[in-house]
């Protein structure tokens, strides 16, 4: 997405480090517009004017940079997307190189549900599951803005979204293929989720140390090997 742009970004986002950069892109143009935010080594913010400028133009995109952060997005980049209604970027930098831009939010084309590497609020265990629910399904998932590591620091996604999402519990013998799935690894809440396959199987996306590892990858597997750390387990209300 936005190819054209790649070597633009990357080039500014180095130039711009240890602060972030923003890009707004607008038809046949990616400029480089001025980070007002207090802190613009932790954030951005963008003048109202320039933005409605962006808006009058025809906002196609935006982008923006993490120094030293990896290429994905927190709960604020995700409640920003989710805003503006079109899709987002970041790339990563370390002062001395940068990441191809990381596209995220609902306007961008889903990657294959199997072998996807893993980003966090990206491409990880939940948006599998809203991807399978939307391509299989046909049922459209509300999205939870999230910051890495949420189940360390407070957070209980998976059991406070069972109601905004949709979902009722019911017990592990009544479950069938297209059922929701939740487990328990090394975590004060559960923090790890996936779908019942057909034949056994499991659909879920494993992540590792590091919000960005695109080594870890969505597979289908059977089912046992999750069984004794499944806390939950839960149907649309729509099935």
């Amino acid at each position: 997405m936005f190819e054209q742009y790649t070597e633009q970004l990357q080039r500014e986002a180095i130039a711009a480090y240890p602060h972030e950069a923003v890009w707004l892109i607008t038809p046949g143009e990616c400029r480089r517009v001025k980070n007002i935010a207090a802190e613009p080594n932790k954030t951005f913010q963008v003048d109202k004017r320039t933005m409605a400028a962006a808006l009058a133009r025809g906002l196609l995109a935006v982008v923006h940079s993490h120094p030293d952060y990896p290429a994905c997005p927190g709960a604020a980049d995700m409640r920003g997307q989710a805003a503006s209604g079109v899709p987002w970027a970041i790339v990563a930098t370390d002062g001395a190189r940068a990441t191809d831009p990381a596209w995220f939010g609902d306007p961008v084309e889903r990657a294959p549900l199997i072998g996807r590497g893993f980003r966090h609020g990206v491409t990880d265990c939940y948006a599998l599951i809203r991807d399978y629910y939307r391509l299989e399904l046909g049922i459209h998932l509300v999205e939870f803005p999230r910051d890495w590591e949420w189940w360390l620091n407070g957070g209980d996604l998976y059991r406070d979204g069972i109601a905004p999402a949709g979902f009722r519990r019911i017990e592990q013998a009544e479950a069938v293929p297209g059922d929701m799935w939740i487990a328990q690894v090394r975590s004060p809440v559960p923090n790890h989720g996936g779908v019942l396959l057909e034949h056994g199987l499991a659909l879920h996306h494993p992540s590792g140390r590091d919000p960005v590892d695109g080594s870890q990858l969505s597979r289908r597997e059977p089912i046992g090997r999750w069984l004794p750390h499944i806390t939950l387990w839960l149907r649309h209300e729509s099935r």
